[in-house]
């Protein structure tokens, strides 16, 4: 597959990382597409597993009974002022 950039904008940012870096334009370009795929994917990972944290603990607050599971830890480990009790 061929590909072909028409947008000057973006031949002369691939051109200048290309300068930036001492790379081929290509390579230069596959680095840069590998990288943002890799964050994205971390980001997506970080978002996965804060909702498997977030099922977990609904799962656990739902085996409390109340008044314990719609009790605000805050209000039993601080006082009015703020400082641990």
């Amino acid at each position: 597959m061929a590909l072909q950039l028409e947008a000057p904008e973006t031949i002369r940012l691939v051109e200048e990382l290309s300068q930036l870096t001492g790379e081929s334009t290509e390579f230069a370009v596959e680095v840069a597409v590998r990288e943002r795929i890799d964050r994205i994917r971390s980001v997506e990972a970080r978002i996965a597993r804060a909702a498997e944290l977030q099922a977990l603990v609904d799962r656990l607050a739902s085996r409390f009974e109340e008044p314990y599971r719609s009790l605000d830890p805050g209000e039993w480990l601080y006082g009015e002022d703020g400082l641990p009790q």
